[in-house]
């Protein structure tokens, strides 16, 4: 199968950049905002420079001869499948089927497990010692709990024991967002991709019933009760997954009170709490749109994978979903819409709001959410070095290969596909970042947040019920003094 155009890697340096400085979230996140805070302090000398790298190949060579010594399975947890082409862990599980051609000592396990079951999963697995060498997680104030039990490598003060430098493979933007999102002044996570949220809309449908793509919140309403009338279902939405009905809550809040108002209340930060009359209109608004039909019957059952299948048949006319199915909608094989046929838009800003439609036009949910951790225990071994240093050397111009828009170093030159070129100017246009619902809750909030979203969607929960019980937990973790 003939794979995607690739994503200009110069540009994305630029992107992840402009992320950093913006905040890709608020200002200092609970930690240091500083792009410095991983990397040297000052000029090395000569004999510094010379030193480090003696040591950086010293060690590579340990792991080299260390590495086929003994049978060794690596072991893989994510949310998403490895034989998925479009899951952002695909390119990690080509890397892994290399390695192990060349290394017949070297096998690995994948297993899968559901988003909001991972945190759970690694926490019994750091009871029983036996943390996977590689896996997923989502970055924020999910991560504390694994550095606070360190379960997981230092980032800014061990990768270099594989080999090669952080900088070396990592996009220097791309580490900055990091610092910026985490509550330490070390790394303790690699990214997997930067990506954008918003409204993927069929175009040929569009300009069949002559709609147009909305610019305040109330067209936005109107737009899908027209393609209701005219019988056909105006969002899909992965509601199994919980997080996307969550969004709809976060994208009314911050349109009509900036960015940083569900990150303060979910730290009951600056006068701000989820009682707020603000979150109880922003839940009732996301409980009317999927009250009213918007998002079809048997929402809470939808998978990913069904919702994307839904929007490709013309199903339905629009979904909230985010850049990483770049490489859906460039495979001609899966796309059977045709790239050509799929747009793209923010949600809009609502009129009379406290923040005006030129910044909330500008105001995007950018995320570099998703976590890639090394189980500390095991990489404390040396055992995978090899491979570590292996994949992180190649990791770009796989995702690349496969259509992902990689934080890492690529060796090729790049080009963009139409749907690509949507986002590449989408995220020159990004300057009021936001970070996703539940980016700085404790894990029990987390876990209220989602496990009560569908009920507040299927209207068994009011919004009021919603946001006390979220409230309550936050406070918990956060009181009020």
């Amino acid at each position: 199968m003939k794979r995607n155009k690739r994503v200009l890697a110069i540009w994305l340096a630029a992107a992840l950049g402009m992320s950093a400085l913006t905040g890709c979230g608020n200002e200092g996140a609970g930690g240091s905002g500083n792009p410095d805070t991983g990397g040297s302090a000052g000029e090395k000398t000569e004999a510094e420079t010379a030193a480090d790298t003696t040591d950086t190949a010293d060690s590579a060579e340990t792991t080299d001869t260390a590495a086929d010594e003994t049978p060794y399975t690596f072991k893989v947890i994510s949310e998403n499948s490895p034989d998925d082409p479009t899951s952002d862990v695909y390119a990690i599980k080509l890397a892994l089927d290399d390695y192990k051609k060349e290394h017949p000592n070297f096998d690995y396990e994948f297993e899968v497990v559901k988003k909001y079951d991972i945190a759970s999963k690694i926490a019994i697995l750091i009871s029983s010692n036996d943390v996977p060498d590689l896996f997923t997680y989502e970055d924020g104030t999910s991560l504390d709990a694994l550095i606070e039990r360190d379960a997981i490598v230092d980032i800014t003060e061990d990768f270099s024991r594989i080999g090669v430098e952080l900088e070396d493979v990592v996009l220097p933007g791309a580490i900055s967002s990091k610092h910026v999102l985490s509550n330490y002044e070390h790394m303790y996570s690699l990214p997997m991709q930067l990506t954008t949220n918003g409204v993927w809309y069929n175009k040929q449908m569009f300009a069949e019933h002559g709609w147009n793509v909305p610019t305040t919140w109330q067209e936005f309403q109107d737009l899908c009760a027209d393609i209701k009338e005219a019988g056909i279902q105006p969002l899909a939405c992965n509601g199994a997954d919980k997080w996307p009905i969550t969004r709809w809550i976060m994208l009314y809040a911050d349109r009509m009170e900036g960015e940083n108002v569900h990150l303060d209340a979910s730290q009951n930060k600056n006068g701000r709490s989820f009682r707020d009359p603000i979150f109880v209109e922003a839940a009732t608004e996301a409980q009317k749109m999927f009250q009213n039909g918007y998002f079809g019957e048997g929402f809470n059952t939808v998978e990913a994978s069904t919702q994307y299948q839904m929007f490709l048949t013309g199903q339905t006319a629009m979904m909230y979903s985010g850049s990483w199915l770049l490489a859906t909608w460039t495979d001609p094989e899966v796309n059977t819409l045709g790239e050509e046929n799929i747009g793209y838009f923010i949600p809009p800003g609502i009129e009379g709001s406290q923040i005006d439609m030129d910044h909330a036009s500008r105001m995007d949910d950018l995320s570099c959410a998703t976590a890639l951790c090394l189980g500390k225990e095991k990489f404390e071994t040396g055992r995978t070095h090899d491979f570590l240093r292996y994949l992180f050397t190649t990791l770009g111009d796989r995702q690349s290969e496969v259509g992902i828009m990689t934080p890492y170093v690529t060796t090729e030159e790049l080009e963009y596909s139409p749907t690509q070129r949507i986002i590449v100017d989408q995220l020159q246009e990004s300057l009021y970042p936001t970070l996703w619902f539940e980016a700085k809750m404790d894990s029990a909030s987390t876990d209220v947040a989602l496990e009560n979203a569908q009920l507040l969607a299927e209207g068994t929960m009011t919004p009021e019920e919603y946001c006390e019980r979220l409230a309550s937990s936050v406070d918990e973790s956060f009181p009020v003094e």
